[in-house]
């Protein structure tokens, strides 16, 4: 029973798996690797003009583009500040903006219409009240949201008014979006 019993632990310690040193064998030839790939690189070519009078058949942008390469990047702030301030004017122009309205009325009553419509300008002076009649149902929507969670928190206190409100988006005026608090 002894002798089965230290075969089995003979066999047992010559199949475990052995340890494998890293040392310099494949392993440092493939971490020494090194290529110089700079000759293969592409170059971009740029022509400034030689003279003012060829500088005046370049466009504007290709003249800028041309004296920011030269320069390097000693122009890279003001470029940046540039493009900040090219954005900031076209966010300027624009009204509209995707968000959310939460639909708290629609129905065929116009008396019920105009007693929520009236609830609303009461208890809810900030939020924009839109009406829309298509024949024969009457529907309100309220609010400019930019942010779901916005218009969730004024929807949790509107349910308890109007069961049958929800959610919807929208196309909203970006100007009151910005002034719901």
């Amino acid at each position: 029973m002894k002798q089965v019993l230290f075969v089995v632990l003979l066999l047992s310690l010559g199949s475990c798996a052995r340890n494998i040193s890293s040392g310099s064998g494949n392993g440092g030839a493939l971490s020494s690797y090194a290529e110089d790939l700079s000759a293969v690189r592409p170059v971009p070519e740029i022509e400034l003009p030689a003279t003012e009078e060829e500088g005046a058949d370049l466009e504007e942008n290709e003249l800028e583009e041309a004296a920011y390469l030269s320069e390097g990047l000693t122009n890279e702030n003001e470029r940046i500040d540039k493009a900040i301030g090219e954005i900031a004017a076209y966010n300027a122009t624009q009204t509209d903006a995707p968000g959310f309205r939460i639909q708290v009325f629609s129905g065929n009553s116009r008396g019920e219409f105009e007693s929520a419509k009236g609830y609303l300008l009461q208890h809810f002076p900030e939020l924009e009240i839109y009406e829309s009649y298509s024949q024969p149902t009457y529907r309100i929507k309220v609010g400019d949201f930019l942010r779901r969670m916005d218009a969730e928190q004024y929807y949790s206190s509107l349910r308890s008014r109007f069961s049958s409100s929800k959610i919807m988006m929208e196309t909203v005026n970006l100007q009151n979006g910005l002034n719901i608090n």
